[in-house]
């Protein structure tokens, strides 16, 4: 997996890049690279609930729990262009 470029960490005039990392055949393929306009919005208690299946945490409102090391476009957990305007 590559290292996260600055699109990934900082918005620039008030927009960036997603970094969830992507994966094909379990090997690395990149990022997501879809436009970001913020940080992952944290996970609070009494946000979701834990499967009592797989263990997976699931949010009640079906946004993305997954690993985001930077900005996030809106499909996995950022802020929506119109949230930050």
């Amino acid at each position: 997996m590559s290292t996260l470029a600055p699109c990934h960490k900082e918005l620039k005039n008030g927009k960036g890049k997603c970094s969830v990392p992507m994966w094909m055949g379990g090997c690395p393929a990149g990022f997501c690279d879809k436009e970001a306009y913020g940080p992952q919005a944290a996970i609070k208690p009494g946000d979701g609930f834990k499967d009592p299946y797989t263990g997976e945490f699931i949010r009640f409102d079906g946004k993305y729990t997954g690993y985001c090391p930077g900005l996030a476009c809106p499909m996995h957990g950022g802020p929506k262009k119109d949230e930050v305007l």
